[in-house]
């Protein structure tokens, strides 16, 4: 019988969390279905199904091959995700984000896109460099593997 981890150390292996987490980082994952419900503004992992859809995709050849990425949630079921002028909008209303520089983003529009019962919208912290939602669609809710619950103890 395999072991069951409630707690797995993940490393981060891309810049697309930047600055909240860096390539080489490592973060605790709290598993799947001890993690709980996932909310807007999580940072979750998701798995080796969504990641399938990008290696399948011609527009992103040349992205590293993951088993596993970390994203943050923006959306969930039936909210309306948008991006106007690089800010995150969801239902019309624009999103605080201390974690993202809304001005490395600025010009940029995507959406709006409704996402769909049983999904959830993910975009990196880093969008100008992030592979996500906007490009391979919402992620499956049994696609998440866990929410990120803590960066590794930096020595």
């Amino acid at each position: 019988m395999g072991s069951h981890w409630v707690l797995e150390p993940v490393r981060v292996t891309s810049d697309s969390m930047s600055p909240t987490l860096s390539p080489g980082e490592h973060v605790l994952l709290l598993r799947e279905p001890w993690a709980g419900s996932v909310s807007r503004g999580d940072v979750v992992v998701v798995g080796p199904g969504w990641a399938a859809r990008a290696a399948t995709d011609p527009r992103l050849s040349g992205q590293p091959d993951a088993d596993a990425w970390v994203k943050r949630v923006v959306g969930v079921a039936d909210d309306v995700v948008a991006l106007e002028d690089g800010r995150l909008v969801v239902d019309g209303s624009p999103v605080a984000e201390p974690w993202f520089d809304p001005e490395s983003m600025d010009g940029v529009y995507f959406g709006p896109v409704t996402v769909p019962s049983g999904a959830v919208f993910v975009m990196g912290d880093d969008r100008s460099r992030s592979v996500d939602s906007r490009d391979l669609g919402p992620v499956l809710l049994e696609e998440i593997e866990g929410r990120v619950v803590t960066p590794w103890p930096r020595s």
